[in-house]
């Protein structure tokens, strides 16, 4: 489907000397005003509206070469259009996706010299608003530096925001998000994005990147103002770089700064926004394309054996256990002593060694029979590779990849967002569809909606997770609960899921070897639901599951959904998801350390009855890893009362009965 309305209104001189011009939400709840004059020093005002109370006021900047192009632009023209159309994906939180939005794109011309001629593109959609910069090619010019991007924007009122505060630059994007009011938040630090903030009224905004390829990573930085805080737009420099942080060639198009916009904090994680601010998928044939649940025994500090034959046997003792436990892929990844999988002269993974050869496996590991036995077992074989070994070797190591008949990889430690970095992720995206092989990037950045053109790109980590149970207690239940608020909203979250090892508050101690997680099984198991995650790990070690409650769950539930519903949550406090597979449904429910009975109507559902199998806390026991299985025949008139222990969860699968 696709329905596409233009029209074309050309008007002259300054911006200061135009009508306001403005765009609405195909729904009309959402407004977007465009006028001068917006900052004090002059230049371009963007405000937002949510059902006529106002939401952000921007004023907007965009440095070329040291001068704004935005300080008292002329205006050329002003085209607007809609757009309604639909696509497919192979995988994701909803399918098929809906594309709807209003345009308005401003023809500019900057008053300094050189003069630039370049657009400002807005869509608003009815979940949130985005802009971005366009400059084609120029007389006299190919090429430019970016050295800012000053535009700084208000959240109107005060609102509790979630920051994920850094450092610097060169960060694994992983740490904890300190909620504080919007006039406390604290100054001249780089906060990472996405950035949430929830309204009195419960109205949540979050901001946000899409369409990331060749440009620097976004930072925000929080400014005082005489009553509050202002937010500032903060671009990655480049390596050893501070002036410049991009360097292009003509044409040149930003990457999109979103608002995500809900009624709800809940709603922004149904949104499909990002995505859509990204080009139709750029892989021809998509058939080879198949999510699926991972091993990755790194987590459990289990590592496959040195000694050769050991090794082998190991590998396929693996493959054979997720051959039973019906999952796609086993990830080879090193051995005992800190090994990695492929040749270098010493141990360690990170830095990799000065003679790392991505594309032979160490001294007599025969990784092709270990490929050629998960071939016939029905199991893609993944690797683990760090990012610094495949730069000048991008193009040998997949075109071996690909002749072994390797599934995909993960590429680890990229651990910074400037253009360089930016431009070599895609690079090894793009390369890696040409040899058919999928990829998960790990100490990357939030997504910015890229897996619509690149589905290939599985799962990016960027979040504080589990495997910080293994030397800290910093991945507690209140983050675990806060994290599909914050990270989440920009898109799949790889989280080191399935420790089945579950502890108390009291219980829990860090550990390497075979580590513990806070929280029941039941909390463990709704993270398969609850968290967007279409290849996500299964961390323990298979003797660990042998048995255990709740594994039947693990092996059952699907990791692409067709419906993505949130049905109730408090940042930081509860979430309860339902996501649909087909016709049948799974809900997954999370608390933080307060035990909680929540009611769930099933008014979500179609009208019918349903067969509700449940796998919820044994609260009567003090093992955290017990549970109780229920199974009952409901309508969707019903409510549940979801009971959950403290740090814990609850589970459900529902099924269509047939008459």
């Amino acid at each position: 489907m696709f329905r596409t309305l233009l029209a074309l209104l050309v008007v002259s001189g300054t911006l200061r000397a135009a009508a306001p011009l403005a765009v609405a939400s195909p729904d009309g709840q959402l407004v977007v005003r465009l006028s001068l004059p917006g900052a004090p020093q002059g230049g371009l005002g963007l405000a937002i509206e949510r059902q006529r109370h106002a939401l952000v006021t921007a004023d907007l900047g965009w440095c070329i070469g040291g001068t704004d192009l935005l300080a008292e632009p002329k205006a050329v023209g002003v085209q607007s259009r809609a757009s309604d159309s639909t696509y497919r994906v192979p995988f994701g939180k909803n399918n098929p996706i809906r594309d709807h939005f209003r345009e308005l794109t401003v023809d500019l011309e900057s008053t300094g010299r050189p003069a630039y001629r370049f657009e400002l593109v807005i869509r608003a959609y009815d979940d949130g608003v985005a802009f971005r910069y366009v400059l084609p090619p120029q007389a006299g010019g190919e090429t430019v530096e970016v050295t800012d991007e000053p535009t700084r924007f208000h959240l109107a009122g005060d609102q509790r925001c979630w920051p994920l505060y850094r450092e610097s630059y060169t960060t694994s994007h992983e740490g904890r998000y300190r909620p504080a009011p919007a006039t406390e938040l604290a100054t001249n630090q780089l906060i990472d994005l996405p950035l949430l903030a929830e309204y009195a009224n419960g109205v949540a905004v979050a901001f946000a990147e899409a369409g990331l390829t060749d440009y620097a990573g976004l930072y925000l930085k929080a400014e005082a103002t005489d009553s509050s805080r202002r937010l500032r737009c903060d671009l990655s420099p480049l390596p050893g770089q501070r002036r410049v942080k991009v360097r292009a060639t003509l044409p040149l198009a930003t990457p999109w700064r979103v608002w995500l916009v809900g009624a709800a904090p809940g709603r922004l994680l149904e949104s499909n926004l990002l995505g859509n601010l990204n080009p139709p998928c750029a892989i021809a044939d998509t058939s080879w394309i198949k999510p699926g649940k991972a091993s990755f025994y790194w987590w459990s500090g289990v590592q496959e054996p040195f000694d050769v034959p050991q090794a082998v046997q190991w590998e396929k003792a693996y493959i054979d256990f997720c051959a039973r436990s019906g999952f796609a892929f086993h990830t080879v990844i090193g051995t005992e002593g800190d090994h990695p999988w492929y040749y270098q002269s010493r141990a360690g993974y990170d830095p990799p060694g000065p003679d790392a050869d991505l594309t032979r496996p160490r001294t007599g590991f025969p990784l092709e029979d270990v490929i050629a036995y998960g071939r016939r077992k029905g199991i893609g074989i993944r690797v683990w590779v760090d990012q610094k070994a495949l730069w000048g070797c991008l193009e040998p190591a997949f075109t071996q990849y690909e002749k072994w008949g390797l599934a995909g990889l993960m590429v680890d430690f990229l651990d910074r967002n400037d253009q360089e970095m930016v431009r070599f992720a895609h690079a090894v995206l793009e390369s890696a569809a040409r040899h058919h092989l999928n990829l998960q990037f790990h100490g990357v950045w939030a997504p910015t909606g890229l897996s619509r053109t690149y589905p290939n790109l599985m799962n990016h980590e960027g979040v504080l997770n589990l495997e910080y149970l293994k030397w800290s207690d910093r991945c507690a239940p209140e983050h675990d609960v806060t994290v599909p608020f914050t990270r989440m909203v920009a898109g799949p979250m790889d989280y080191h899921l399935g420790g089945f090892r579950g502890a108390t508050r009291a219980g829990f101690a860090p550990r390497n070897l075979k580590p513990v997680v806070f929280g029941t099984r039941c909390l463990m198991l709704a993270m398969y639901v609850v968290y967007e995650n279409p290849m996500p790990m299964v961390c323990d070690t298979p003797d660990t599951y042998a048995g255990q409650p709740g594994f039947d769950f693990l092996c059952a539930v699907p990791t692409t959904w067709d419906e993505t519903r949130v049905l109730q949550g408090e940042v930081g406090n509860d979430i309860v998801v339902a996501r649909r597979h087909g016709a049948g449904w799974y809900v997954g429910a999370m608390t933080d350390w307060t035990p909680r009975t929540l009611s769930v109507p099933l008014s979500f559902l179609p009208p019918g009855r349903y067969q509700v199998e449940a796998w919820a806390d044994a609260l009567d026991s003090p093992d955290p890893n017990q549970l109780v299985f229920r199974k009952q025949t409901l309508t969707s008139r019903d409510t549940l009362e979801l009971r959950l222990a403290g740090g814990g969860g609850q589970v459900l699968r529902i099924t269509p009965v047939r008459r």
